[in-house]
């Protein structure tokens, strides 16, 4: 069922608002907030709109909740227990535990490597650039959909554990192959506030504006 924007009056902020309020959370908690359907329709809304290269509709998402979310971690925990130093791994048990198991749900993004071949195959001009616009459209999904989890209450943070975790993730869930993983999402209610911001260098300094009256 595609759940259509109008449905999504829990959004509490405007744009300019809810881009700059979003943040990374890692001290999350298992608790919905909102009904995992508005997740879903989320999900569907987004699939329909964001944009790809020659509307390429290459973008793929899994949403892991509770148990499934959980073993995902314990999956990914057990990865990384056979090629992390034991003095390191006891921190890394620590973060994922707290930071990603502990949340409500996982999703994953994918972008479908068929789709983008057969791009490639149509517009052969263009095929050297397509991976490229393909890391773009899905870093859009990714922001959107962070943007919007974050303004329903919860707290995200976006990992990278792929390809750790590629072939155990499309054996257990039965994941087209074709898919590849680009990034995973975990969420939750947050339990603390994010770690403030870092200084970066004044926006006057990296924009340049042409144009009358600009000069």
């Amino acid at each position: 069922m595609l759940f259509r924007l109008v449905n999504f009056r829990f959004m509490s902020r405007n744009f300019i608002e809810a881009v700059a309020h979003r943040r990374s959370y890692y001290h999350l908690d298992n608790r919905m907030l909102v009904d995992d359907n508005l997740i879903v329709g989320l999900m569907d809304e987004l699939l329909t709109t964001m944009p790809s290269p020659f509307n390429v509709q290459s973008a793929r998402m899994v949403l892991l909740l509770d148990e499934q979310h959980h073993e995902l971690w314990r999956m990914t925990l057990e990865t990384l227990r056979h090629i992390t130093p034991p003095e390191r791994f006891v921190r890394t048990k620590a973060k994922i535990e707290r930071a990603f198991m502990a949340g409500h749900g996982t999703i994953l993004f994918y972008e479908d490597e068929d789709a983008l071949n057969r791009m490639r195959e149509t517009f052969p001009l263009y095929a050297d650039k397509v991976a490229i616009w393909s890391e773009q459209s899905s870093g859009m999904l990714q922001f959107a959909m962070w943007t919007a989890l974050e303004d329903m209450g919860y707290g995200a943070s976006l990992q990278h554990y792929n390809p750790l975790l590629d072939k155990a993730v499309m054996e257990r869930w039965l994941i087209n192959p074709d898919w590849r993983l680009i990034a995973q999402m975990p969420f939750g209610a947050p339990l603390d506030s994010p770690a403030h911001r870092v200084d970066t260098t004044p926006p006057h300094n990296r924009r340049l504006i042409f144009g009358k009256g600009w000069e």
